[in-house]
């Protein structure tokens, strides 16, 4: 380090670097020719001598045979990617290993009671020992080769034993269907031929214990039949053809030679059956399909519908007939439906409501779930309702301005009982009851009045005629003409007539009811018109009885009254 002052003190001082030898480093390391040629040399042999610890250490680990086929040098420059293939190869090959034995444990437990599966069986379990042996041994790639192949023979081994069963069931089948296509013969030359060779071939086959084989060869075995089945497949589909059409044509003869010609080569195909058991009527179905379509055509859709009902009732596979039925049903419908709805607005523009809610009810017979029909059914009714309302309260009206309260009562109790909240109708109901009872007492009234002036009760008539009058309407009534011929009798007798009477002045003369005994010989009393009973009264006569009528508009009466007979008591 360099010198430094202290500012304190002002002294010098001097300070000594730790490294003597710092001044000379540039210096040592510097290199020479010797020390060059001395590095060069000892690296080398450290590198040979580093790669033999290296080879001898991969071939204790990884086997002898990993430097092989790839000369010295090779041995010498091996790579990271080397040694990882090395590794991968023995991950395989234990892999390997591990699958083969478990499938060669499976294949051990199936049945193999064929000498031909027992002796590959052999084979592939030595095969097995092999791939173990080379395991062993280190010799990856081989063991890896050994068990890929093993494990091919085994599953070729196991798909062999499985096939076994199939393959003997091929063969017994072949042979039936081989026989059950005899018909095909002549119509698919070669197929049947082809078909028992290879069913022989594949018999062979199956007595050697190949399987596999076998079933091959009845495959391509049944393979030739089906050309053959094709055959008979095609003539029967052109037979079915040919009866369907005569069918839709109603060729009743036609139909059953297609349909028989198509069982020759298919019996018991349940087209051809059926085709033949519609053919026996196919003739009348066809007339009764006719006749519909011709009634449909004239709009008579009700008897379409029978028409084509009863065609389905002989043919119950008749599409046409069916589809006939179910269209003729719904233009019927729709006719009926159309022809009721029309009706129904036709009444409401006339506000016919009865008549537009009997259309409705018959529109919905057909489609009860039409909307508008429902909402027209609604109005119509509440229309109706509200204009039989009004009609029984307009006719209540017209009965109470005609003074008929009988009749305008019932008519307003039709309206209470359309609308029993209709206030106008109530206060009328009540109006036309108050003016029935006081009718009705009127009449009681001058009827009494009646009576009481025929039986000359002219007082008590006058009395209640008065009363009849206090409650009679302000409008003429129909016995005013009887009325006022009462008024009149007895306006007439409702004045007092002088009654002269006379006696003997010993006589006490009384009028019942109206005048107390009076001793006099001669005397005027005012009496009402009416019928009296005059009694006269002596002490030791008896009583002198005599009926006095008192009229108006005749001579005033006089009446002697003296009592003339002694009393017996006396």
């Amino acid at each position: 380090m360099a010198d430094e002052i202290d500012s304190s003190s002002g002294k010098k001082r001097r300070i000594i670097h730790w490294n003597p030898e710092a001044g000379r480093e540039a210096e040592k390391r510097r290199w020479t020719w010797k020390r060059l040629l001395g590095w060069t040399v000892g690296g080398f042999f450290i590198l040979l001598f580093s790669a033999a610890i290296v080879i001898r250490a991969v071939k204790l680990v990884l086997g002898p045979e990993i430097f092989q086929g790839g000369g010295t040098v090779a041995a010498a420059t091996m790579t990271n990617s080397d040694a990882n293939s090395v590794f991968v190869s023995q991950s395989k090959a234990e892999l390997a290993h591990a699958q083969a034995t478990k499938a060669l444990n499976e294949i051990r437990r199936l049945q193999t009671d064929h000498p031909v599966q027992l002796q590959r069986l052999i084979l592939i379990t030595k095969a097995h020992q092999e791939g173990e042996a080379l395991l062993a041994a280190h010799e990856w790639a081989r063991a890896f080769a050994a068990f890929e192949a093993a494990n091919a023979d085994i599953d070729t081994f196991a798909r062999n034993v499985k096939a076994k069963h199939e393959a003997q069931q091929g063969y017994d089948a072949i042979l039936v269907r081989i026989k059950d296509l005899e018909r095909a013969r002549t119509l698919a030359p070669g197929t049947l031929e082809a078909a028992f060779e290879d069913a022989g071939a594949g018999r062979k086959l199956l007595d050697d214990g190949n399987f596999l084989g076998a079933k091959k060869a009845f495959d391509e075995g049944f393979a030739e039949l089906k050309k053959a089945e094709a055959v008979l497949t095609q003539i029967a589909g052109e037979n079915l053809l040919k009866g369907q059409q005569a069918l839709t044509k109603g060729q009743r003869d036609a139909a059953k030679t297609a349909f028989n010609a198509a069982l020759e080569v298919a019996p018991g195909n349940e087209i051809a059956l059926a085709g033949l058991k519609r053919a026996e009527n196919i003739d009348r179905v066809f007339a009764l399909l006719l006749q519909g379509e011709t009634l449909e055509k004239q709009a008579r859709y009700a008897e379409a519908a029978e028409s084509y009902q009863k065609a389905f009732a002989l043919d119950s596979f008749s599409a046409a007939a069916q589809a006939g039925a179910a269209r003729a049903s719904r233009l019927e419908k729709e006719t009926k439906f159309a022809a009721a709805f029309t009706a129904a607005q036709a009444a409401v523009k006339r506000r016919d409501w009865e008549k537009a809610i009997a259309e409705c009810q018959n529109a919905l017979k057909v489609y009860p779930q039409k909307a508008e029909v429902q909402a027209m059914l609604r109005s119509a009714r509440e229309n109706e309702h509200r204009d039989a309302v009004q009609k029984a309260l307009t006719k209540g009206y017209a009965y109470e301005n005609q003074h008929q309260w009988k009749e305008a009562r019932d008519a307003y109790a039709e309206t209470l009982k359309l609308e029993p909240d209709q206030a106008d109708a109530k206060e009328a109901y009540i109006r036309c009851g108050t003016m029935i009872r006081t009718l009705l007492e009127y009449d009681r009234l001058i009827e009494s009045a009646k009576q009481l002036a025929n039986n000359a009760e002219f007082q008590a008539a006058i009395r209640i005629f008065s009363r009849a009058m206090a409650i009679k309407p302000q409008y003429p009534l129909p016995n005013d003409d009887t009325m006022q011929q009462l008024h009149t009798l007895l306006n007439a007798q409702s004045k007092p007539v002088d009654v002269t009477f006379k006696s003997d002045g010993k006589t006490y003369v009384s009028i019942a009811n109206y005048r107390q005994p009076t001793l006099s010989e001669n005397f005027t009393v005012k009496v009402l018109p009416g019928d009296y009973q005059v009694i006269g009264r002596r002490k030791g006569y008896k009583d002198v009885l005599m009926l006095l009528q008192v009229r108006n508009g005749t001579p005033p009466p006089t009446v002697t009254v003296i009592c003339q007979t002694a009393s017996d008591r006396s």
